[in-house]
């Protein structure tokens, strides 16, 4: 007797490359079978994806969910896992000095899966609070002050299970060369947002991401994929060949339609589509996951694309294919089910420029461990 059993639904796994009609059977929080014409007799719950898309649970590889720990973090449950992402990945809201309340609090009590980036800071990302705060300009350019190798390495070899890799966000060079030091000497790989272009790929090494991709931030050390004459900064063709990971990080500033169709255009697609959910991004621009896939659509990637960028190519990243990101029979059984809907969708950038898109994934159904939680 099977747990659940999803029937009818074109599948898309990328991790099999499968694109058809197929049922997928669940028992004991594990996928069991996946084929055409499963009996659904006796299993003890059905859901009915006629005409609707399923796909592995939505893996999201930038979000800030270290809710009530730090100001900018988001409810993972609320605003996640009811979105369709099953797995996420915390992009270094906390640092040494708070992640064990982050741990505590949020990590372990919760349905989803999450992962976490510990911040090459020891306070991680406290600057964001409420308010006009003049004391977070203390931080910035005093990277050495403010970051202790000795203590995040030994934050993270407490922490292996969740703890995956560094994130370095924000302030000096300097701080990236410290983060380098870190990810090296704990084995693990290192996060970095799309500023201090071309230095900061330098320190980019195979398995490493680079997050806010196409931002369109020019002011001062916020630089990013393009040159000045808009063509792709050539160092990043090279951390493409040397394996460094493309991240979306979409965020409240970090998506600019121009930059994104101009590095398309010139061969710099996203290796993972990710969303960046904090405080100033879940009410708009950025909404779910699902709408920032949506957006990929819109550029013209294909639905399949759009998937494997969202669910196996993130798992990949974290090493994990063989659990999640897949619906391959004995991986946990995180799904998530879409309706394609077809007519006219307004979507826009952090910028508030809009396009108009002709398609819209909204999810139906989420399970998570083979529990139906929306």
């Amino acid at each position: 007797m099977h747990d659940l059993v999803v029937k009818n639904g074109t599948v898309i796994d990328p991790s099999q490359k499968i694109h058809e009609q197929k049922d997928i059977a669940i028992s004991e929080g594990k996928i069991t079978d996946l084929r055409k014409g499963i009996n659904a007799a006796g299993a003890k719950h059905v859901i009915d994806a006629s005409g609707l898309i399923v796909t592995p649970g939505l893996v999201d590889l930038h979000v800030h969910c270290s809710y009530r720990i730090v100001h900018l973090a988001v409810d993972p449950e609320l605003i996640c896992l009811a979105k369709g992402s099953t797995t996420v990945l915390d992009a270094g809201s906390t640092g040494e000095l708070n992640f064990t309340g982050f741990r505590k609090y949020v990590i372990e009590p919760s349905r989803l899966k999450i992962f976490a980036l510990l911040n090459i800071e020891s306070l991680g990302m406290i600057e964001y609070g409420r308010g006009n705060l003049k004391w977070p300009s203390l931080i910035t350019g005093r990277d050495e002050m403010f970051i202790n190798i000795e203590n995040t390495l030994e934050a993270i070899r407490r922490n292996r299970d969740v703890i995956l890799g560094i994130k370095w966000a924000h302030h000096g060079i300097k701080g990236v060369a410290l983060a380098r030091e870190a990810a090296d000497k704990a084995n693990c790989f290192l996060m970095a947002e799309n500023h201090l272009q071309p230095e900061t790929l330098r320190y980019m090494k195979k398995g490493d991401i680079i997050t806010h991709l196409y931002h369109g931030l020019r002011v001062e050390q916020h630089d990013g994929l393009l040159d000045e004459n808009y063509k792709v900064q050539p160092e990043f063709f090279d951390a493409v060949k040397r394996g460094v990971i493309l991240d979306v990080g979409h965020g409240a500033g970090s998506f600019v339609w121009e930059i994104a169709e101009k590095g398309l255009e010139q061969g710099i697609k996203p290796d993972t589509i990710s969303t960046d959910l904090h405080v100033g991004s879940f009410n708009g621009p950025v909404y779910d996951l699902p709408t920032t896939m949506s957006k990929f659509l819109l550029l013209g990637l294909s639905l399949d694309e759009v998937v494997e960028a969202s669910t196996t190519k993130p798992a990949e990243v974290l090493g994990k294919q063989n659990e999640i990101g897949t619906l391959k029979p004995g991986a946990c059984a995180d799904l998530t089910v879409f309706k394609l809907e077809e007519g006219k969708f307004r979507f826009v950038d952090v910028n508030k420029k809009q396009r108009m898109g002709r398609q819209k994934l909204t999810v139906t159904n989420v399970v998570k461990s083979g529990e139906i939680v929306f």
